[in-house]
């Protein structure tokens, strides 16, 4: 009567959906755990994650590179002043034993995006000698004059200059992108970091809730061996369970914790001391992919397909350059400058607008390599780059179409995956519960019902971890078609 009585408690036991961890997906959080989401954890990263803020410092750091490009354009504001004083011994008393100057200068001088090279000068010079055929001494020479520069040839209007500076901006948005990449990537992992610190609580919970039903089978097997209705190999067995259950939760605690300590990194957060508790589950997400809509999304905003696109446009732009480059160099030069001399300083500078004494320079300047080496190489490297770059962007639109066709498939087949292992534990289940009915009648054992006992745990474990899997594979997707930050990120770079 006895020994029915104890088959009986042990069978409700067995089949109890309480066993084996049956309720440890929907263990409840502690109280005193800070309850967090994975929308929490994208912001948060997004907020304090130090590997955000340095990717950020690229772009920053890029962006100076146009301030150094249109730096050609800047104003120069030019000032000089000199003492001269010359007592040389001369070959003839006409030039005196004696000179001297004293001058200061100052202009303005500026390039325009038409490469025109404007330059504005004025200054005044004191001139003294002791010739006795000078006519005028000491006196003032006052001068006011412009000058211009004109490219030609090879800088054609400012061509070279211009082109400079749009490569340089495409520079700048490549590093924006790559900013961008980085960023994505640390929100990346940081949502895995999320859901591998859910998938150790679940694992958690689930060897915990073993762990409880094994500690209940070791106390009734330890009641029974005392009224001898159970053999001595049957109580080292369910005791050896126990001490397995035991090491199994000291080391789920230990990986619990690390998975938190490795979200926290994420998130920048240094005190390790905190408790975290996922307000989120493993699950299935209903939706289905579309491989075409996955597709048009990617290469809307694969950012190394863009790369390569601005690159080509760069590459246009280099090939203009280095076609300019074979012509030769021509440079259209004008100056223009009036003087006015006088005894006095105010009278000399008077004579400059009274008087017509002006200086007229026109001329023209051509540099002509004969052979032409240097710009004939530039312009056949600069074909053979837009040729490489256009093989580059063919083999990213393949290799765009195979990643997103092998993550379709992986989150499909995962996806059933998921279905299968859920099958798989449901029938572990039922096979544990058909073995207890045959302990019922003496066919079976402590050591066959332990095993069992262990598929079901198998089979629980597995199916959290394909779940994971499959949120994992969620998260590959977007950020292999790179949307991934798009549906967080709302602030400029």
């Amino acid at each position: 009567m006895r020994s029915k009585l104890f088959i009986i408690v042990w069978s409700i036991f067995l089949v109890s959906p309480l066993a084996f961890g049956q309720d440890a997906l929907q263990g409840q959080n502690p109280e005193t755990a800070w309850a967090i989401s994975l929308e929490e954890v994208t912001q948060l990263a997004l907020d304090n994650s130090l590997d955000i803020q340095i990717a950020k410092y690229d772009t920053y750091i890029k962006r100076t590179s146009l301030l150094k490009a249109e730096s050609i354009f800047d104003t120069y504001f030019n000032v000089s002043a000199g003492y001269f004083d010359d007592t040389t011994k001369q070959p003839s008393v006409v030039f005196g034993t004696e000179t001297g100057q004293t001058s200061y200068n100052f202009g303005i001088s500026k390039k325009l995006p038409t490469g025109t090279e404007i330059a504005i000068n004025a200054g005044d010079a004191r001139n003294f000698t002791n010739s006795p055929f000078a006519t005028l001494n000491p006196y003032h020479e006052a001068s006011a004059g412009i000058s211009l520069k004109q490219p030609l040839g090879i800088n054609f209007f400012g061509l070279v200059d211009r082109a400079g500076i749009k490569i340089t901006k495409i520079d700048i948005e490549n590093a924006e992108y790559s900013s961008l990449e980085d960023i994505e990537e640390t929100l990346y992992n940081a949502q895995v970091a999320y859901w591998k610190f859910v998938l150790k609580c679940e694992e958690l919970k689930i060897i915990k809730g073993i762990l409880q039903k094994s500690r209940r089978l070791y106390d009734i097997y330890k009641e029974k061996i005392k009224i001898g209705m159970v053999e001595q190999v049957d109580l080292f067995a369910v005791e050896a369970n126990l001490r397995v259950r035991e090491a199994d939760v000291l080391m789920a605690e230990l990986e619990k914790e690390q998975a938190k300590n490795e979200l926290l990194f994420a998130l920048n957060i240094d005190d390790l001391s905190i408790e975290l508790a996922p307000r989120d589950s493993l699950s299935i997400d209903p939706f289905n992919i579309d491989l075409y809509q996955a597709l048009t999304d990617a290469v809307n905003n694969r950012r190394d397909y863009k790369r390569i696109k601005n690159q080509l446009v760069a590459d246009d732009i280099n090939i203009v350059v280095a076609r300019n480059a074979l012509w030769p160099k021509i440079d259209l030069e004008a100056s223009f400058t009036r003087n006015g001399l006088d005894r006095k300083y105010k009278p000399a500078w008077e004579e400059i607008s009274d008087k017509n004494n002006r200086e007229l320079f026109v001329g023209i300047t051509l540099k002509f390599p004969l052979e032409k080496r240097n710009s004939r190489g530039d312009f056949q490297e600069a074909t053979l780059q837009k040729e490489q770059n256009l093989l580059s962007l063919k083999r990213t639109e393949r290799l765009i179409f195979k990643e997103i066709h092998n993550q379709v498939k992986e989150v499909n087949a995962l996806k059933e995956q998921v279905s299968l292992y859920d099958k798989t534990s449901q029938l572990q289940e039922k096979k544990l519960q058909e073995e207890v009915k045959r302990l019922k009648y003496g066919r079976s054992n402590s050591d066959l019902i332990i095993r069992y006992g262990e598929d079901v745990l198998d089979a629980k474990l597995g199916l959290a971890q394909v779940l994971f899997a499959y949120r994992v594979s969620l998260i590959d997707f977007e950020l292999a078609k790179q949307t991934l930050l798009n549906r967080y990120w709302r602030q400029e770079l």
